[in-house]
């Protein structure tokens, strides 16, 4: 990808940063803040992998990701999930077309980025042997702190 794009690509997912940062302050639901600061999560991953850090990106996917699903399981376990909250139908249509347009783009530049180079065939066993030979530890480390996320979000439904 030419740094021209790259540089665009960088200032929309800022742009889309500052928005969903603005919206879980601004949030007076758990549950959305909660839900807003997973979205801010994979932005700041999808930053740091602008970088060149991949498996720092999929780290911090899983931890913001995970932090964010705790806390929302969190939420219902201790408010109940029974609450009746005010429907705004123009934020859906908002975040509907916020969606769609973040879709288009990605599809849009993932297009421009294949007229301009061409993957060349690259066997899974040689990706999963490089991998596995290079980043062992961060991938066993990625594993944990998913396994505890998920052994965490079990324990605390269970106990609601």
């Amino acid at each position: 990808m030419t740094g021209g794009a790259l540089t665009i690509l960088a200032a929309i997912t800022g742009a889309f940063m500052l928005f969903i940062s603005i919206l879980i302050v601004k949030s007076k639901d758990l549950v959305y803040a909660s839900s807003s600061l997973a979205i801010l999560g994979i932005l700041n991953a999808i930053m740091i992998a602008f970088l060149g850090y991949y498996l720092v990106a999929a780290f911090l996917v899983v931890v913001y990701v995970g932090a964010a699903v705790m806390f929302i399981i969190i939420t219902v376990s201790m408010l109940g999930g029974k609450a009746k909250e005010p429907v705004d139908e123009s934020k859906g249509y908002f975040t509907a077309g916020a969606v769609g347009a973040s879709l288009f783009l990605l599809v849009t530049a993932m297009a421009a980025y294949l007229g301009y180079a061409r993957p060349s065939n690259i066997s899974v066993t040689d990706v999963s042997a490089s991998i596995l030979e290079s980043h062992s530890l961060v991938i066993g480390i990625i594993l944990l702190a998913l396994a505890a996320t998920l052994i965490e979000a079990i324990a605390i439904a269970r106990r609601g």
